[in-house]
C-alpha cells in the first residue's frame, strides 16, 4: 500500500510522468475500444442485423436522387447539391431501422474533382431533414477511385450520398458496397478524430489532474492550518 502510495505521489509532483500516464490511458481505452468495436460489429453480424449488399451503379430503383440525371452507371449533376438517397429497406435485412456501419463507394470522376464526398445519416427516427452534424467524410484508397465511409455504431433511420459540389460533373459509378466487413487490424488504424484526440486530450487531462491535484492541497494546507 505504500509503495502505491508513493508511486501516485511521485506522478502528482513530475509532470512528466503524469503526462506519460495520461497518454498511457488514452492509447488503453482506444485498444479496448477497438477491441469492442470489432466483438460487437462481429455480433451483430452473427444475428444478421448487419449484413452486406452491393448495389450496382446502373440500378435506376435504390437511390432517390435530387438534381442528378442517370444514364446506366453514368451520372451527370444539374446543379451544387447532388443528391443520392439510399432505399434502406432495400438493403437492410431488418429493415428500418438499419445497421450501416462501412460505405464502399468505387466511382470514376470524368471531367472534374467533386470538391467533397460525404455521407449524411438519420439516427434518429424523429429526424425529418438531414443535419450536417451527422455527415461524415471519405478515405480515399490511393488514387482507384475507391471511397470508405465509415459510420458510428448503432441504427440509421437515413442514408444520403453527396457526390460532390459542383454543376455539370460526371462521373461513373461502379457500385455502392453497404456493410464491407472490416479486417481485424483494420479497427486499429487511427482516423483523422482519433489524431486529434491524441494530440489534445491526454494533456488537457493532465492539466485538469495537475489543477485539480494543487487545489486539494492547497485545501488541505488551509484546512491545517485553521486547526492550529
Amino acid at each position: 500500500m505504500k509503495r502505491v502510495k508513493a508511486f501516485w505521489n511521485s506522478i502528482w509532483k513530475n509532470d512528466r510522468r503524469l503526462v506519460a500516464l495520461c497518454y498511457a490511458v488514452f492509447l488503453a481505452g482506444s485498444i479496448l475500444a477497438s477491441l469492442y468495436g470489432f466483438a460487437e460489429d462481429a455480433y451483430q453480424r452473427a444475428r444478421g442485423n448487419v449484413a452486406q449488399t452491393e448495389i450496382s451503379g446502373a440500378q435506376e430503383d435504390i437511390f432517390a436522387l435530387t438534381d442528378l440525371e442517370q444514364e446506366g452507371d453514368l451520372y451527370t449533376s444539374t446543379s451544387v447539391d447532388p443528391r443520392m438517397e439510399l432505399d434502406l429497406a432495400a438493403v437492410s435485412p431488418t429493415g428500418v431501422p438499419a445497421y450501416v456501419r462501412r460505405v464502399t463507394v468505387r466511382v470514376t470522376f470524368l471531367n472534374m474533382d467533386p470538391g467533397e464526398l460525404s455521407v449524411f445519416y438519420k439516427p434518429r427516427a424523429d429526424m425529418e431533414e438531414y443535419d450536417a452534424t451527422y455527415r461524415v467524410w471519405a478515405h480515399k484508397e490511393a488514387e482507384d477511385g475507391v471511397y470508405t465511409f465509415t459510420l458510428p455504431r448503432g441504427a440509421l433511420y437515413g442514408l444520403r450520398l453527396d457526390p460532390g459540389i459542383y454543376s455539370g460533373m460526371q462521373f461513373r459509378l461502379e457500385s455502392v458496397i453497404i456493410n464491407e466487413p472490416r479486417g481485424f487490424f483494420e479497427w486499429f488504424l487511427p482516423t483523422r478524430p482519433w489524431l486529434l484526440c491524441l494530440a489534445v486530450v491526454p494533456l488537457l487531462t493532465a492539466s485538469v489532474l495537475k489543477y485539480l491535484a494543487l487545489a486539494a492541497a492547497a485545501l488541505g494546507a488551509r484546512r491545517a492550518g485553521g486547526k492550529t
